[in-house]
């Protein structure tokens, strides 16, 4: 049995070259370590012979990140149950993968990561628990997803520039939820605080009532955290749309930094913010104020969390 076959875990480490062949059963050692870990990592690999990966059906946990001649996975490893991506679009099969737990995907200088795990994650991974999703923009705005996580309990997506486009509507966000009956914690992570041209704060016609429409109830979310909270419309739209339609939530954290959870322990700093990020701070919590305290019902646990001191650059 070649190396492949038996292995647990697939690791290459800053190699500058990873060459793989046709035949699954052979390997260069010198590129793949095996790690009793049971973790697989294929990291920055600048050139492959075959622009393909045929995944040994051992493997539990894969990494793939920034292979940028990578054009295909194929995975018949039935028992997957970690996958990280970063990376380019590229085609992703992951078989039958009823033991896929957990999956971070990310995509490269390329927008839609978001639109692309509605239409296609449900079908490759359908029993996912945890689900965390990087977008750095969206051309359109995410659609109802075309099947359900029926098993999701955790879910982040992250927004990881700020120049995300003023055009996607931030409550469109409501089809993750609307596909994940069971969902308990969901996140929502701004990396840098977006300035939109959409205030409510600087509308004179104010706001009254969310334009997005949420299918259902929501009876299992509990635990809601968006950081990086802005005064944008559709901002209000997406708080106000999952106040409204999750009977059992119990805490509801809206804050206006960069993240609070995330500050620099070692160095007792916050993520910095620059005078236009701290601008829009103020603007949201205004807009909490006026549009969203009134709303939440007594029994949920409001935490609004502002900028401090620390955060500023």
């Amino acid at each position: 049995m070649g190396i492949l076959e038996q292995m647990k875990a697939m690791s290459v480490k800053g190699q500058p070259r990873v060459q793989t062949t046709r035949d699954r059963s052979t390997c260069s050692a010198s590129q793949i370590m095996v790690s009793p870990c049971l973790q697989g990592d294929i990291s920055h690999c600048v050139e492959t012979t075959v622009p393909q990966v045929q995944l040994p059906e051992k493997l539990y946990i894969l990494d793939v990140l920034g292979c940028s001649k990578l054009e295909m996975i194929d995975s018949n490893a039935p028992n997957l149950s970690t996958f990280f991506f970063s990376g380019h679009p590229i085609h992703i099969s992951l078989g039958d993968a009823l033991q896929l737990r957990k999956i971070s995907f990310r995509r490269y200088n390329s927008p839609d990561a978001l639109y692309y795990a509605s239409i296609k994650l449900p079908f490759i991974a359908p029993n996912l628990r945890t689900l965390v999703l990087s977008t750095s923009d969206e051309t359109i705005n995410t659609p109802k997803a075309f099947g359900k996580f029926i098993q999701l309990k955790y879910l982040e997506i992250v927004v990881s520039t700020s120049k995300f486009s003023q055009d996607y509507d931030l409550c469109s966000l409501i089809s993750f939820l609307d596909a994940s009956p069971t969902l308990e914690s969901l996140t929502v992570r701004i990396a840098q605080p977006t300035i939109r041209r959409d205030s409510v704060i600087e509308d004179s016609s104010g706001y009254s009532r969310p334009q997005c429409f949420q299918e259902q109830c929501h009876d299992n979310l509990k635990n809601v955290m968006i950081t990086g909270f802005c005064s944008a419309k559709s901002m209000m739209d997406l708080t106000i749309s999952i106040i409204e339609k999750t009977k059992a939530l119990e805490c509801l954290t809206l804050d206006t930094t960069r993240g609070h959870d995330r500050r620099f322990a070692k160095i007792d700093k916050c993520r910095w913010m620059n005078k236009e990020a701290l601008a829009e701070a103020t603007k949201a919590l205004n807009a909490i104020q006026r549009y969203v305290k009134g709303r939440v019902p007594p029994g949920v646990n409001l935490k609004v969390i502002e900028p401090c001191s620390k955060c500023v650059c």
